[in-house]
């Protein structure tokens, strides 16, 4: 417990002690540390089920647009629950109740640095960088969802997001997201490679991100000379 509480995972006291760990004791622990976050975020705990993050982005007061054009998404389908995320950046992620998956609530809560050293040690590569359209349409699409998590112990099969039999008849499980950057291959602990090809919004060489980021910088530029 004393480790826990020190902020060791139970994978690395599994691993180091040969001990097997009490996991609620753990996201005890963690669920009382980001409610203070969330809290001070002045987000109602009630909103947590039902929060979409475009709908808190900031926007440019000239022109109604999105300030950043990056955003940040889970896919909850590959997500594995594990908390890293909403440990490493806690104005940013939290874990959703109901599915126990990681989710956004808050755009850029915390610093650039903070939020890629949560994408990059994600221990299954399940969090992205998309441009806000489809940061919107993605969480629409997600209302309503229901993901087979059990069925990750032993196949993938909810990815055809077809029937699975429960009890008392068949339960249809939704379907995997459609998301930008799983159209194309990505490296292990994307994206600290900045690769040329990364198919994650604004890590490649996409010239629409890169026009945005050119014009986002100016107006802050001119922002700051007339403070």
């Amino acid at each position: 417990r004393q480790m826990l509480e020190r902020g060791y995972s139970s994978g690395a006291i599994e691993a180091t002690l040969g001990l097997a760990t009490d996991d609620a004791l753990e996201r005890e622990l963690f669920n009382n540390e980001a409610l203070d976050f969330i809290e001070a975020d002045n987000i109602d705990l009630e909103d947590l089920k039902t929060v979409e993050s475009h709908t808190r982005v900031e926007l440019d007061e000239d022109t109604g647009e999105p300030i950043r054009t990056q955003m940040v998404y889970v896919d909850e389908h590959t997500c594995i629950g594990c908390t890293n995320c909403a440990m490493v950046a806690q104005s940013t992620f939290f874990m959703e109740e109901d599915l126990g998956r990681a989710r956004v609530f808050q755009q850029w809560g915390d610093d650039e640095e903070t939020i890629q050293v949560a994408i990059e040690t994600c221990p299954v590569d399940c969090i992205h960088y998309v441009p806000y359209e489809e940061l919107k349409r993605l969480e629409i699409d997600r209302r309503g969802q229901n993901i087979n998590f059990k069925a990750r112990l032993v196949s993938q099969g909810e990815y055809g997001g077809g029937q699975s039999h429960n009890v008392g008849g068949a339960t249809g499980f939704t379907a995997p997201q459609k998301i930008s950057g799983n159209m194309g291959s990505r490296c292990n602990n994307c994206p600290s490679r900045g690769c040329k090809n990364c198919p994650m919004y604004g890590i490649g060489k996409n010239p629409e991100f890169e026009r945005k980021e050119k014009e986002r910088k100016r107006k802050r530029e001119e922002r700051k000379l007339r403070m």
